[in-house]
């Protein structure tokens, strides 16, 4: 057997996905004079028994729909599996509270935009549609949306080389809201042959594998590529991978409004960078728009006050962040050529020798090290040219714990490689046979994932504790970047607020970030101890305590400057109040020069005031006179100084 043991870029052997997942998670943050609120009818009683239709439906069709799309809604709420599988939880998550929407008629004469919440009290008779559901801030909830079909035709141009495919099917939508204010989208490409497929260019019922290049290109709409070419009219160079995405009949406009059935279009992008943001912001402004209600007890000043800066600033997704899960299957391939011309698979379970999984984790992890630096750098084509000797610079080390997965976390994405699937072929009755080195036969106890990961349809990917331990990690570091911007827009806001009005607002600042970063500490919810190292290994991949301490340095270079400031503004109260007091003193002064010289205590002891009175005034004058220019002289030096210092 020949021996495959040395660099893929050598002659270009390349990873092959016959299935795979793809989640691009958004996050960002909810303003915080805000909380999101849901319809009545997005909270279902009935939310198991329809979860059991959609699995029974699912076991003809193989496509498991999510929740919203087989209740023919736009969103609802999704009670918490996942969650309490993994995370310890209080019961207070369960305590959904409903309010009542105030605001029609500030909303009718076009004051507000957003209704407010008011307590339901006893009895209530108000109507349903003006009822919501709010969301306690201590617990994690997710909810289903509607998602999209989509159409991505790769095609290859003459400097290219890789085979044209066309990824399409349907886009699955989910949010999960951390602490009441920091939401994470998901978009969930699942590549299993049902829900979302991999066919040939020309023969779209031909089921074709796809490449690592291929992977790049549905991460480039939404990530950004690297890629040079020279393709422009006029010859110049472009940096940016430009791939064609097509949402189909998308029904979310431009401006975050449901689109009715019959007027939807398709939403084709073509274009550099992150052309998905396109399909990210849509989504954020309907959630935005429709679930979102000024929290209980705001004042209306404050209401003003938001409606004012979100018609300045508007709904953007540019300083949201974007990071992607690469979900690798146990199915991947390494499609070699042998020395007769014929073809074989080098992970093919019918192969002899047949590798283990370690064996297939350690051969991509030694082996493919170009190839994975190129994917986790998101450098198409050119990847073959990569130095292997940044891979612990750009993949890291494997932060899994089993020999047979394989975890790479970056600072924009996560490649998942998990091959546990193959081994329940061997499982029989939850045992499976191996042959120790002696060759007797070793019997150990299995679980059978391949019954396991037929779940992987209802999560979309194979590892959903994972994905949810990586959303809070990305949910943490989030807020702590959105931390420090805040803290220096509100330096920024110096000059036209008094000092200790900003004070204030930016101790109120720190304490509800802080609080937010102290809750998304997934260790002190963690069940297991697999998925608290995890959770420490991926931090420390994201550099978070780094972030951490630059988020220290600038909340202290801040309070600094706003003490400097109250200090610097005391200081120039002080000096007009002795300006003050001068004028005052010299009015008091010309009073009694203008006033009859006696001193009538004086006769008391029968001494003559008309001789010393004229006297002690001219000494009080001459006293005043020359305060007043030293006063002066002060005023003068420091006019002159300022005058020096913004010439």
């Amino acid at each position: 057997m020949k021996d495959y043991n040395y660099c893929c870029s050598k002659d270009g052997h390349g990873l092959a996905f016959p299935s795979f997942s793809i989640v691009f998670i958004q996050t960002f943050s909810i303003h915080g004079n805000l909380e999101f609120t849901l319809p009545l009818k997005a909270v279902r009683e009935d939310y198991d028994k329809v979860v059991g239709d959609i699995e029974r439906e699912a076991g003809e069709t193989k496509i498991f729909k999510s929740v919203a799309e087989y209740l023919g809604e736009p969103i609802v709420y999704m009670n918490q599996n996942i969650e309490r599988q993994i995370f310890i939880m209080t019961g207070e998550e369960d305590e959904l509270v409903q309010k009542r929407l105030g605001g029609d008629r500030w909303i009718k004469n076009g004051l507000l935009t957003k209704r407010y919440m008011m307590p339901l009290k006893k009895g209530d008779k108000s109507p349903e549609s003006t009822r919501v559901w709010r969301f306690p801030k201590k617990a994690v909830y997710r909810f289903s949306l509607r998602g999209f079909d989509f159409n991505m035709p790769l095609r290859p141009t003459d400097e290219e080389d890789f085979e044209p495919i066309d990824l399409h099917g349907h886009v699955n939508v989910e949010m999960s809201l951390f602490f009441g204010n920091t939401a994470s989208m998901t978009y969930r490409f699942f590549f299993d042959g049902y829900t979302a497929h991999i066919t040939d260019a020309e023969d779209k019922g031909k089921r074709v594998d796809a490449s690592t290049d291929h992977i790049i290109a549905l991460l480039s709409t939404y990530l950004g590529a690297e890629y040079w070419s020279a393709d422009s009219a006029d010859g110049a160079s472009n940096i940016n991978l430009e791939s064609t995405f097509i949402a189909k009949n998308f029904w979310i406009d431009e401006d975050g409004r449901e689109v009715p059935e019959g007027s939807r279009v398709d939403l084709s992008m073509r274009e550099g960078g992150r052309a998905f943001d396109k399909i990210a912001l849509r989504y954020k402004k309907y959630l935005y728009n429709n679930y979102t209600s000024y929290r209980e007890g705001l004042k209306f000043e404050e209401m003003r006050e938001h409606e004012h800066f979100r018609k300045k600033h508007g709904i953007s997704v540019v300083n949201d962040n974007h990071y992607a899960m690469v979900d690798i299957w146990e199915n991947v391939k390494h499609p070699v050529e042998m020395e007769n011309g014929d073809s074989e698979d080098l992970f093919s379970k019918e192969r002899t020798p047949k590798l283990s999984e370690a064996e297939i984790v350690n051969h991509i992890r030694d082996y493919h090290k170009p190839e994975l630096i190129g994917l986790m750098s998101l450098y198409p084509g050119e990847w073959p040219y990569r130095d292997s000797n940044s891979y612990d610079e750009v993949c890291g080390e494997n932060i899994a714990i089993d020999t047979d997965d394989h975890v790479m976390v970056g600072s924009n994405m996560a490649v998942v490689i998990g091959t546990y699937g193959r081994r329940s072929d061997e499982v029989k009755q939850g045992n499976i046979a191996e042959q120790a080195n002696d060759g007797s036969q070793v019997t150990k106890q299995g679980v059978d994932w391949q019954k396991h990961l037929q779940e992987r349809a209802r999560y979309h990917v194979s590892w959903p504790e994972y994905l949810m331990i990586l959303q809070m990690v990305l949910a943490k570091k989030y807020v702590i970047g959105f931390a420090k911007d805040q803290m220096i827009d509100v330096a920024l806001e110096a000059r036209d607020k008094e000092a200790e009005e900003l004070i204030a607002k930016n101790a109120d600042l720190g304490m509800r970030l802080s609080r937010q970063i102290i809750q998304l500490d997934v260790v002190k919810y963690s069940k297991f101890a697999s998925h608290k190292v995890m959770f420490d290994r991926t931090t420390r991949r994201m550099a978070l305590d780094d972030e951490l301490a630059k988020l220290k340095e600038v909340t202290d270079m801040v309070d600094n400057s706003l003490s400097n400031l109250s200090d610097y503004k005391a200081m120039k109260s002080d000096f007009l109040l002795n300006i003050i007091l001068v004028i005052v003193s010299v009015a008091s002064t010309f009073e009694l020069l203008f006033q009859n010289a006696e001193m009538p205590f004086l006769s008391y002891f029968n001494i003559p005031s008309s001789g010393l009175a004229p006297w002690l005034m001219l000494v009080v004058a001459t006293v005043t006179i020359f305060a007043l220019l030293l006063v002066v002289k002060s005023s003068m030096r420091k006019i002159w100084n300022m005058f020096i210092k913004y010439k």
